[in-house]
């Protein structure tokens, strides 16, 4: 064989060579490519459903966040409606007549007896309820009663050093049960 035909051989087989080497780097190239490509969705994939939980966590506080306002000024405004229903009510009982709770003097003064744990006392009413006040306070020795223009409707119980003072007027009552009542009239009030 000539030198011309061997080295034409040799190019030829060369060429066939380099021909499978370009074609397994290119196969090679292509697989890569395509796992490349896969990766590449894969994670964008990923970055996606992150993204999305991120927003789908960023709505549900927005809208927690936004029930809890809603709930917050709903108990603010009830508050308010309920310290202008105790307001009415506490001037309503101001003006109460003596003889409206007058049955309840006897209650009213046991009560506030017991407050004062029967030391010297002087009760303070509305002049209109003095008299029958006095005649309930003569079975107890050392208790007073002192007629005062400006009484609460009520029993006022004060003890005769002044230390203790119990306040069995109807706006004090009141006000002792206002968290019961309170809650008695939310719910009549979301009824």
């Amino acid at each position: 064989m000539s030198i011309d035909a061997l080295l034409e051989r040799l190019a030829r087989e060369g060429d066939a060579e380099a021909a499978e080497l370009i074609s397994a780097a290119q196969q090679q190239a292509h697989e890569l490519l395509g796992r490349a490509d896969s990766e590449t969705e894969r994670r964008r994939a990923e970055a996606l459903d992150r993204l999305q939980q991120a927003e789908r966590r960023a709505v549900e506080a927005e809208t927690a966040a936004a029930a809890r306002r809603y709930r917050e000024a709903q108990m603010v405004e009830r508050a308010q409606l309920l310290d202008r229903i105790f307001a009415e009510a506490e001037r309503e009982l101001r003006s109460v007549g003596s003889d409206a709770y007058q049955p309840q003097l006897p209650a009213l003064l046991r009560a506030t007896l017991r407050f004062l744990e029967a030391t010297p006392a002087v009760m303070l009413c509305r002049p209109e309820l003095a008299a029958p006040l006095e005649r309930l306070c003569a079975e107890h020795a050392g208790v007073t009663v002192r007629a005062v223009a400006d009484a609460a409707p009520g029993v006022l119980g004060e003890s005769a050093d002044g230390a203790v003072l119990v306040d069995n007027t109807l706006p004090a009552l009141l006000q002792r049960c206002r968290a019961d009542l309170a809650i008695a009239v939310a719910a009549q009030l979301e009824a």
